[in-house]
């Protein structure tokens, strides 16, 4: 996940949390993807200029929260709510599901082509990685694998396919804003 939106997201209960490294986690409480409670929606330019707009403001109004907290407290959620609305947004739900379509498209963008390739291309090349890793210790290899290939059989569709084109569009901009919020 790209650091801005998924902390924001993460912290407002729009993703689940990730299945632990061993996968011992049972069959029936493992989340089908971290998308799971996602509504997805076709995006507006509008909506993605406001959602870039809006990170400053959303990121001083979260503040020294951690980014695994289950909900911000209702003071935050209280700044949370104007600034969503200030950008045009309807509530901060609204906000939400606008980063979370964001970031959906995002963890499909190759970095350094800058191109939608999907999700699914960059776990296998992140396992092929992690295969050819000779510094890694075997532990390390085997935790790692075992997460991308949970993350690999937990992909969520795009369902709106011109979702790609815009976020790809303004993809500086949103990989920009990612730098100010890195862990």
């Amino acid at each position: 996940m790209r650091a801005v939106v998924a902390a924001l997201a993460v912290s407002f209960g729009l993703l689940a949390a990730p299945a632990s490294a061993q996968g011992e986690q049972p069959a029936a409480e493992a989340p089908a993807s971290a998308y799971d409670q996602l509504s997805q929606v076709e995006l507006t330019e509008a909506q993605i200029d406001n959602y870039i707009a809006s990170i400053g403001d959303m990121q001083a109004a979260m503040g020294d929260a951690p980014a695994d907290a289950a909900e911000p407290d209702a003071s935050t959620m209280a700044k949370l709510e104007v600034i969503a609305k200030k950008y045009g947004f309807k509530d901060f739900n609204d906000y939400n599901t606008v980063a979370g379509n964001i970031s959906l498209v995002l963890d499909g963008v190759d970095a350094q082509s800058k191109t939608y390739v999907g999700a699914d291309k960059l776990i296998a090349k992140s396992i092929a990685d992690v295969k050819a890793d000779t510094q890694m210790k075997e532990p390390d290899r085997k935790a790692s694998l075992q997460t991308l290939q949970a993350q690999q059989k937990a992909l969520t569709p795009i369902k709106y396919k011109g979702n790609i084109e815009l976020v790809v569009k303004y993809y500086d901009k949103l990989a920009g804003s990612d730098q100010g919020a890195a862990k």
